[in-house]
């Protein structure tokens, strides 16, 4: 909250550098191809791409109107930056400048609904066209291009900077929400017609499960089994080994084998309180479903969730993670 961006070596807890602003900063991310270079929005209404090495703007644009959420393709190529009015801003970065596009304005749709504010972007995996854009409408929007395909509803956010986010297979999204839970809706890309759309896809159906004041709710890549992250960026290739290991995420711990009935709301669980159960690898799959849980072959979309792991944050600073491992009974 002092209007500036720091640059932290978290080996030795050093502050590197410091990138500061006229009013308070938003929303950062690196180049996910050249992390010599962020982008930054702020309240000041300006969107900046800085130069780490030089620690200088390398370019930047005023909008107008107060930056909430800024995020680059994954090829670098493009940055999708929202406004507090519920506009997104399209730029081509691929020289790391702010060349104008196009833009994107959640405000034309139905003008009876209220604070449209862009809360997150998060692009799909593998995808520079299609993004997932959150908004304080408590809307999760699919845009491809610059159509709008789907929509998904459940979820509260009214004034908080909650994102959702893409499962690695693009299959699943999930997000936090303002009422204490974690929302997961099923996301096909199949159903998603290129271009020529009239109606827009609509998902009201969801699961969610308790996480007491949670802010942030993303997948665990290493437990991801089925589907690629496609490319990634150079500072993480080093950890490729462990990220693909197909470790179990909660590990087994014997010593909760009595903790089967506790009465703590399971939301409120670590990973480490949970009955002692074996739970299958990453890149493993159930032997068999009886058919009280499941009616016919299971598809693939259902195999898909079997070991998702969910991480969260919460409003104290707690991290809890929450692992899938049974599927949902058909009522």
């Amino acid at each position: 909250m002092d209007k500036t961006v720091k640059l932290w070596d978290i080996t030795t807890s050093t502050c590197l550098k410091t990138f500061s602003h006229t009013d308070y900063v938003t929303c950062i991310q690196f180049n996910p191809v050249d992390d010599n270079f962020f982008i930054s929005g702020s309240l000041d209404e300006k969107v900046r791409i800085w130069s780490v090495r030089d620690r200088k703007i390398e370019d930047w644009n005023d909008l107008h109107e107060m930056v909430t959420a800024a995020c680059y393709s994954p090829d670098g190529q493009v940055a999708m930056v929202g406004s507090h009015k519920g506009c997104c801003h399209i730029f081509d970065t691929s020289e790391k400048k702010l060349l104008y596009k196009s833009q994107i304005d959640l405000r034309i749709r139905k003008k009876k609904s209220g604070q449209k504010k862009i809360t997150g972007f998060q692009f799909a995996p593998g995808s520079s066209s299609e993004v997932l854009i959150t908004s304080a409408d408590s809307r999760i929007r699919v845009v491809n291009g610059d159509e709008f395909v789907h929509k998904f509803k459940g979820l509260r956010n009214t004034s908080s900077q909650i994102s959702a986010s893409v499962a690695p297979n693009g299959k699943y999204i999930i997000c936090a929400s303002e009422d204490s839970h974690v929302y997961v809706w099923r996301h096909d890309n199949s159903s998603h017609p290129s271009r020529n759309r009239i109606t827009v896809d609509v998902t009201n159906s969801y699961e969610h499960f308790h996480c007491h004041g949670v802010t942030v709710a993303v997948t665990w890549p290493g437990a991801e089994a089925r589907g690629s992250f496609g490319s990634r960026s150079s500072r993480h290739s080093d950890s490729d080994g462990a990220v693909n290991s197909g470790r179990d995420i909660p590990a087994e711990n014997s010593q909760h084998n009595s903790d089967a009935g506790t009465s703590r709301h399971p939301g409120d669980r670590a990973s480490t309180s949970w009955p002692d159960e074996k739970l299958p690898s990453a890149k493993s799959s159930p032997g068999h479903c009886s058919s009280d849980l499941c009616i016919g072959a299971m598809d693939v979309q259902r195999r898909s969730a079997w070991g998702l792991v969910i991480v969260t944050a919460g409003r104290g600073g707690e991290i809890r993670v929450f692992q899938n491992f049974g599927f949902p009974v058909q009522v």
